[in-house]
């Protein structure tokens, strides 16, 4: 109960940061994973059936689902969507405070809060109806289970996860490896035999039960997806196909340097000059309980297994594909300055690093530089604008298929904004199109796109705010 009374001024932003954002649309990957999966399943009065192909990429559609149920229950508007999301950033605030307990003791875990939560790929998500919100929550709780040697939370996280995304299930395999590394270590798991061997093999059949539940319904569900579609993860004709496409070396290597930035971007670069900082501070201190502790055999086991799709295929290094490995990260990095600095230190380097990540939240790349917008509070700012430039296009009596546009930008007003409008923009051709919506949110639009656009179109409206702006262009005739 005390802890609960400590952790109220954190439920309390919470409560208020949904409460400031429960009116934005659907944005990026949401409009697929969370919009039109429930969109399926309540336009279908909640039945089970498979998702249609041009929206199926092979996840789970469970989240879809709890949102539909939640649109039956509370009406289908974007409060009550955002409002859903609720329950997993309590639970996230709960879970980060717990395990901050454990890595640091009471009076340090407040720090671990503001730690993760203003890390701009948590924070964008956490402002988004995401199944990610949801995959957070599961991680979390896996690793407090994992911590607390209690197996129904573990077990629970670990169900969550595999419920949410097939990346989810690749995380419950590294929870599920990390723990066999760290038997004798971090006796996690006591074994039951004093034969060394035997007694092993015997503590790994022990620690089985808890994942049972996730992984007969990730092994249930990519059977039945597989036998109701035909196909696993992806195929030949799905619109994310060619994202999925084998890597050649030149591209790997691209993708090497894609993902080490990643690893830097929005603020995270702080965090690793800090780490160097504290590795060459205490190099000569004994530090071998850090290398083989939870968090960092954890973050080990995670980059192993969710990097290589990223280096291998064309297209599947997104920021949010990383969040696992990223938040073990935090978690090491927590630990590690528990373990190193005095407590006077301690305090600035964490503040330090807070104000990174807050920092980090407003890092906009110059025109012609990808980002991943939903990975930062930066795309905020966005809704508002795209809201006055579709009132601009009313009013100017602009038809929407005369207007070309990108991604997320694609999409019907009922799918962002559920509100009955089934009007959407037509893809971006310079060749065909009269007029175009453009922003530095689509990375569609590549810097000769922008070029040409100055030089040869008519630009008839402009909206900025905080660095993100929206232009409406119209063919000079």
């Amino acid at each position: 109960m005390r802890d609960f009374i400590r952790l109220l001024p954190f439920f309390a932003c919470g409560i208020a940061f949904v409460w400031s954002v429960q009116y934005d649309p659907f944005f990026w990957d949401t409009v697929q994973l969370a919009s039109k999966h429930a969109h399926h399943f309540y336009d279908n009065g909640l039945r089970w059936t498979p998702l249609p192909p041009e929206i199926d990429s092979g996840h789970p559609p469970v989240f879809g689902y709890y949102l539909a149920l939640v649109w039956i229950c509370f009406g289908k508007t974007l409060p009550a969507s955002h409002w859903a999301m609720l329950p997993f950033i309590l639970l996230n605030i709960g879970l980060i405070y717990r395990i901050g307990q454990r890595a640091g003791g009471p009076r340090w875990a407040f720090w671990l809060l503001p730690l993760i939560l203003l890390d701009p790929i948590v924070a964008g998500q956490h402002a988004l109806v995401s199944p990610d919100v949801a995959l957070i929550c599961g991680f979390l709780m896996a690793v407090s289970g994992m911590l607390e040697r209690r197996r129904w939370l573990l077990s629970t996280g670990v169900f969550i996860l595999c419920l949410v995304s097939m990346r989810g299930m690749m995380t419950a395999g590294a929870l599920f490896v990390s723990q066999i590394l760290l038997l004798q270590e971090a006796k996690l798991i006591r074994p039951v035999s004093n034969k060394k061997v035997l007694g092993f093999f015997r503590a790994v059949i022990s620690g089985i039960p808890p994942y049972v539940p996730g992984f007969v319904f990730a092994v249930w569900y990519l059977w039945w997806h597989h036998a109701a579609t035909g196909w696993t993860g992806y195929h030949a004709d799905s619109p994310w196909a060619p994202a999925f496409e084998k890597a050649g070396a030149s591209q790997m290597l691209k993708n090497i340097a894609v993902v080490g930035w990643r690893w830097l971007d929005f603020g995270r670069i702080f965090e690793w000059l800090l780490v160097a900082w504290l590795v060459f501070r205490a190099r000569g201190g004994n530090n071998k309980r850090l290398v083989t502790g939870v968090f960092f055999i954890l973050c080990i086991c995670l980059t192993v297994l969710l990097t290589p799709s990223a280096l291998l295929f064309q297209n599947l290094s997104a920021h949010r594909y990383f969040l696992p490995c990223f938040l073990a990260f935090h978690l090491f990095v927590f630990s590690f300055i528990n373990h190193v600095a005095s407590a006077a230190t301690r305090v600035y380097l964490f503040a330090a690093l807070i104000a990174g990540f807050a920092f980090g939240n407003r890092w906009i790349y110059p025109r012609g530089i990808s980002m991943g917008w939903d990975a930062t509070l930066a795309h905020l700012p966005y809704h508002r604008l795209r809201a006055e430039a579709v009132a601009f296009l009313d009013a100017e009596k602009i038809p929407f298929e005369e207007v070309g546009s990108a991604f997320p930008n694609l999409n019907t007003g009922e799918q962002l904004l559920l509100n009955g409008d089934n009007r959407r923009f037509a893809e971006k051709d310079l060749a065909r199109n009269e007029y175009i919506f453009c922003s530095n949110i689509f990375n569609d639009f590549s810097e000769k796109d922008l070029d040409l656009l100055q030089r040869q179109w008519l630009t008839i409206k402009h909206f900025e705010q905080a660095g993100v702006w929206i232009d409406i262009y119209r063919r000079r005739h």
